[in-house]
């Protein structure tokens, strides 16, 4: 495996006061850190919550914006991306939010060969999909129309890996190819060719 694919950290910031929803049970065993940026309403966080960020203690920081205001909180995880940024250049960056203002971070983070993201909801995020959402990933992204196929199975499984920031392991980068093969997306001739049914 490449070595970068193996050490590539994800690196996901929520913003608690636009997103609740987060299933940390998620991050288990997966290259990730999640960092909850937190409004001055968000002085309590549900017991549930607390008890996944003991259990995930580890991958799991807290910041408190400690301020109000229109994009208050907007401007300090802006800072914290940074500062992960400059510490690994090579991570994958993920905003969980329904906020579009971030959107044109996450513009100038790729326009400077960064990868980064925004999504809705964090199960959005590709490293932390199990094997059938990898699967619908992968089949939405082939039927765009701006995509280029893969022809061969050699350059089919780095075009996935791509997709999935470089994160999988070997073991879900089969099992996202044979689910493909399952749901009758993709199927391989004898000498290694893709044939794409989608």
């Amino acid at each position: 495996m490449n070595t970068q694919t193996a050490t590539r950290t994800n690196y996901i910031f929520v913003d608690f006061e636009n997103v609740q929803e987060v299933d940390l049970d998620r991050i288990a065993g997966k290259p990730v850190r999640v960092t909850f940026v937190l409004g001055e309403r968000h002085k309590n966080l549900p017991v549930t919550l607390v008890k996944l960020l003991l259990k995930y203690g580890a991958q799991v920081a807290l910041v408190e914006t400690g301020r109000s205001g229109k994009n208050a909180l907007d401007l300090v995880l802006a800072q914290y991306i940074g500062a992960a940024k400059q510490a690994d250049p090579h991570g994958y960056f993920h905003i969980i939010s329904r906020d579009k203002d971030f959107d044109a971070l996450i513009s100038h983070l790729q326009a400077n060969d960064t990868l980064a993201a925004r999504r809705a909801v964090f199960c959005a995020v590709p490293v932390l999909m199990n094997k059938d959402e990898r699967v619908k990933h992968v089949i939405t992204y082939f039927q765009s129309k701006q995509v280029t196929r893969a022809r061969k199975r050699t350059t089919l499984e780095p075009q996935i890996q791509a997709l999935f920031g470089r994160a999988l392991s070997e073991t879900e980068l089969k099992e996202t190819i044979n689910g493909l093969i399952t749901a009758k997306a993709i199927e391989f001739t004898k000498t290694g060719e893709v044939v794409y049914k989608l």
